[in-house]
C-alpha cells in the first residue's frame, strides 16, 4: 500500500524526499530468495548491506544516466566502487579461504582468443589473466526472478 503524503513542516518544506518504491518478491528458493531471506532476517543491517552491494555494482551508470554528473565525477565513482567491490572480494577470500586462483583462461574465452591473451606484468611475475567480461545484458540474466 502507498504511504500517505505526509503534513509540511511550519516552515513550508517537507520532512520527507520523494521515495522510490521498491518491492522485490523472489521465490524463496531460487538464489536471490536465499540471499535476501538470509539477509533481512539473519544479518545486522542486512538491507543496508543489500543496498550498498547494488550502489557498488550500479551506482556509476545510474549517475551517469541522470547527466548531472561531469565525466571526472564519474570516474571518481567508478573508482570508488571499484574500491568497494575489491574490498568484497578480499572479504570473501579471507572468509572462504581462497587464494588468487583464477580460472584457466579458455574457459572464459574460446580457445582462439585464449590463446593470444598475455598476462599484465607487475616487476615481471604474472598478475591477472585478462579475461571477458559478461555483456550487460548477460549480467542482468543472473536477476530474472526480480525482473
Amino acid at each position: 500500500m502507498p504511504r500517505r503524503p505526509s503534513a509540511s513542516s511550519s516552515d513550508g518544506s517537507s520532512k520527507n524526499k520523494p521515495r522510490v518504491r521498491f518491492i522485490f518478491e523472489p521465490d524463496r528458493t531460487s538464489p536471490n530468495g536465499i540471499t535476501y531471506f538470509w539477509l533481512i532476517h539473519d544479518t545486522y543491517n542486512g538491507k543496508e548491506k543489500a543496498a550498498t552491494a547494488t550502489r557498488a555494482f550500479w551506482l556509476p551508470f545510474a549517475y551517469r544516466h541522470s547527466g548531472n554528473y561531469s565525466e571526472a565525477e564519474l570516474r571518481d565513482l567508478a573508482q570508488q566502487s571499484i574500491w568497494q567491490m575489491e574490498a568484497q572480494i578480499q572479504h570473501l577470500r579471507e572468509e572462504f579461504e581462497l587464494g588468487l586462483v583464477r580460472p584457466d583462461a579458455t574457459e572464459l574465452v574460446g580457445a582462439t582468443e585464449a590463446e593470444n591473451l598475455q598476462p599484465e606484468t607487475i616487476s615481471g611475475s604474472a598478475l591477472v589473466q585478462p579475461m571477458t567480461v559478461a555483456a550487460p545484458a548477460d549480467l542482468l540474466d543472473e536477476f530474472t526472478d526480480a525482473l
